[in-house]
This record gives C-alpha cells, sequence and structure tokens, in this order.
C-alpha cells in the first residue's frame, strides 16, 4: 500500500522558519514564516510522519518490533497482523482479515 500525501500535514515538534517563497509580497527581504506543518522537503518531514503513525499503531494494540523499527505487530484472537514500513510505502498481511480490512 502506497500512502498519498504521507509527508504533508504532519505536526513539527520543533520551530522551523523560512524565508518567504518569490512572488510573496513582503515589507522587508528579512521576513521570514514559521512553519506550523511540516512540508514535503524538510528534513523533519519523514520523522515527523513516522512519529505520527508510529504514535496510532500502538493505541491500536500494535506492538514494535525491538529489533526493526519499522516492523509492527499485533496478535487478536482471531490471528496475526505483520505490518511493514518503509518511508511511505506499508506491507501489511496475516491471518485477521478483518483487521487487514480495517487497516485498508
Amino acid at each position: 500500500m502506497d500512502i498519498k500525501n504521507a509527508f504533508l500535514h504532519d505536526d513539527l515538534k520543533e520551530e522551523i522558519y523560512m524565508v518567504l517563497l518569490h512572488g510573496l509580497s513582503s515589507s522587508s527581504s528579512l521576513d521570514v514564516c514559521k512553519l506550523k506543518r511540516s512540508l514535503y522537503r524538510l528534513k523533519q518531514t519523514p520523522r515527523a510522519w513516522f512519529d505520527k503513525f508510529r504514535s496510532t499503531l500502538l493505541q491500536f494494540s500494535f506492538k514494535q518490533s525491538q529489533y526493526d523499527s519499522s516492523f509492527f505487530l499485533c496478535k487478536t484472537s482471531t490471528g496475526i497482523v505483520l505490518l511493514l514500513i518503509y518511508v511511505d510505502d506499508i506491507v501489511i498481511t496475516g491471518t485477521d482479515s478483518a483487521l487487514i480490512t480495517q487497516l485498508q
């Protein structure tokens, strides 16, 4: 599964300022703007997205692997679901088809 717009609209944990883009009017060339959300090409963007995604999975009773931080598993009464994240791609597999359907 490919996550569209995965790196957009995530919350930032630190303060980041950027110079105004060309075409935006400003009274001074020294004006900057403070970002409230992450932008696609920020170095912090993938980490911010992963942190938010990770906390959401943990709320849904997934356990994070101690050997690979991008690997999560969830054992239910009807089976198991394995989830692996690579950048903005997610591989979901397992025996609990109801939970897999819910995740998609």
